[in-house]
């Protein structure tokens, strides 16, 4: 399963909140983690990109995560 770059959560393909930036498409567990890859994008990615990615067994639950 994709894994949300803003908090880390587990989400599925089939979600209705995904972005395609760069050539890869990224995956969002809801609209507002969705506007905040989109308002900065490349401070998640670096972070991708860093192996700082959170894994949701140990994701401390934003207002945004159902």
């Amino acid at each position: 399963m994709p894994i949300d770059p803003v908090c880390g959560m587990e989400v599925s393909k089939e979600t209705e909140f995904k972005v395609e930036y760069k050539g890869k498409v990224y995956y969002f567990c809801s609209p507002h983690c969705k506007a905040q890859f989109e308002a900065n994008p490349e401070k998640y990615i670096k972070k991708e990109h860093m192996g700082h990615k959170m894994h949701s067994h140990g994701h401390k639950r934003h207002g945004c995560c159902h």
